[in-house]
């Protein structure tokens, strides 16, 4: 390809693959798009190469994808009982996606960057075989998407009550296998003599949704330079978007700026499946705590 991949190329490239009623190729030197079998110009046949194919087939593969990104099983779900409903598979899955706007952002998100990924590789393999240079894929910009749909906030602005209630919902979630009972002490022995949240010692960044509702938060406790997170809780209904990692980050981002020079968390329970999420913003493990039920021992 000689015509250079600008932003509005792919975008034009896209729209044409995505025509279900006519199949395009493109004038590997102008970019011109023509329906395929149309000779435009003195230029020979040849000289037109045609568009990535884009069919009902890709289109569906492409749904499956999206669904294995999703972490909430909620969303999983409810999108692949869509795809499995066999009679109008692709209008069930938008009826499905309309039901929760944040997910139908990131589809539309993530549709959009597989589709240019599609079309650079594709323009990459040609300019590859006549020896000119490559492109390099586009980065994911998904924690960008998040963070303009909601608004960030430092200080628990009067919800204190909510901002705890989401916090003790939370840690429950840890502990699946404990009674009522057993959950109220573990929490009560997390908190004792934990500081307000939002106070001067115990810093909180919270992250509203358009309407304005509680949508997560993370929480902290400083410690002379060392600030050790209470919590990092996202609203059941907001998961599987990467809400949690925006606010993490927002909440590393910040502490840095105040002069704090350590941060620490404890992963518990079921926590520890999220070890790999705090390891890619730069955590690692420095100990590992072990717990044993002196009333369930085998001896």
């Amino acid at each position: 390809m000689d015509f250079p991949l600008t932003s509005q190329m792919i975008d034009k490239i896209i729209f044409a693959m995505e025509d279900q009623k006519a199949k395009y190729a493109v004038h590997v030197a102008s970019g011109e798009l023509v329906p395929e079998g149309v000779q435009a110009g003195p230029l020979p046949d040849e000289r037109y190469v045609p568009l990535p194919r884009w069919g009902s087939a890709e289109g569906f593969h492409l749904m499956e994808s999206f669904i294995t990104t999703l972490h909430n099983p909620l969303h999983r779900e409810d999108l692949a009982g869509a795809l499995a409903s066999g009679k109008g598979v692709f209008r069930g899955f938008k009826d499905a996606l309309k039901r929760n706007a944040e997910i139908e952002k990131l589809w539309f998100h993530y549709k959009e960057k597989r589709l240019r990924a599609v079309v650079v590789s594709w323009y990459n393999a040609s300019r590859e075989a006549r020896g000119l240079e490559m492109l390099a894929p586009e980065p994911e910009e998904t924690g960008d998407l998040v963070a303009s749909d909601f608004t960030f906030s430092w200080g628990a602005g009067g919800r204190e009550e909510e901002i705890l209630r989401l916090d003790r919902d939370a840690f429950y979630e840890l502990f699946p296998m404990d009674g009522p009972a057993r959950l109220a002490v573990r929490y009560g022995e997390k908190r004792q003599g934990a500081p307000a949240p939002g106070s001067e010692a115990s810093p909180l960044i919270m992250a509203e949704d358009p309407h304005g509702g509680l949508a997560g938060f993370a929480w902290g406790r400083i410690e002379g330079q060392t600030v050790h997170i209470l919590q990092l809780a996202v609203a059941a209904d907001m998961r599987g978007i990467g809400l949690g990692e925006a606010v993490l980050r927002k909440f590393l981002i910040d502490m840095r700026a105040r002069g704090m020079k350590r941060l620490t968390m404890e992963l518990a329970g079921r926590s520890l499946r999220y070890a790999g999420l705090f390891r890619s913003v730069g955590f690692h493990p420095v100990t590992q705590l072990l717990e044993c039920s002196l009333d369930e021992l085998p001896f």
